[in-house]
């Protein structure tokens, strides 16, 4: 049994939120042996608190390693020039598939949000490494990062996606199972879906 931690479950144990107490719980289950969890590379490339794209890995290890959870494995996520590290991504042979996937789990998670960072931009602006690393698509960064994580995630046959943010994947579970988003449980609810998945 595989399960994947995003983003949101790093910050709930740094900040003490109260679904903290779950995830440590979860990474206790995988060190005893009792099934895996993984932590996103595509975390590497979300946003600072500053809304600034981090430019390099270290923050991502730096936070990694003061929670003491530097022994979990990494997904690793497809490499896209300007928003993926070297040794954390993989290169994609089919980019028009890459491409068709990506807009499919676009829409099923945010509809809503364009899914182009020049719709976010004055016409004309060029789409440079600095433009699309920049304060002014941070928002667009914020999606993409969810979208390349299930991404991610899928690509990698993983079991359960185990996440705080409700509104973009639980809310959507129907259309993400479509697309081989089979679980997608909050760190609380992840427990009782490994027991399950296993009963079936």
């Amino acid at each position: 049994m595989k399960l994947t931690l995003d983003w949101n479950c790093v910050i709930e144990v740094e900040e003490g939120r109260p679904q903290a107490s779950y995830v440590v719980d979860l990474i206790d289950s995988h060190r005893k042996g009792q099934f895996e969890v993984a932590l996103l590379a595509a975390s590497a490339s979300e946003n600072s608190r500053s809304r600034l794209f981090p430019g390099n890995a270290k923050l991502f290890v730096e936070r990694v390693s003061t929670l003491g959870w530097q022994d979990l494995p990494l997904v690793p996520m497809p490499c896209v020039i300007g928003l993926s590290y070297w040794g954390y991504c993989y290169y994609v042979g089919d980019g028009e598939k890459f491409e068709r996937d990506i807009d499919e789990l676009w829409q099923a998670i945010a509809p809503n949000i364009p899914s182009k960072p020049l719709d976010y931009l004055p016409p004309g602006t060029e789409l440079t490494d600095d433009v699309i690393q920049s304060v002014e698509l941070s928002k667009w960064r914020n999606t993409w990062c969810d979208v390349i994580s299930a991404y991610s995630h899928i690509q990698s046959g993983r079991d359960i996606f185990v996440t705080q943010n409700t509104r973009d994947f639980q809310r959507n579970l129907d259309k993400l199972s479509k697309l081989g988003m089979k679980h997608i449980s909050t760190p609380e609810e992840s427990l009782s879906t490994v027991a399950k998945i296993r009963a079936a």
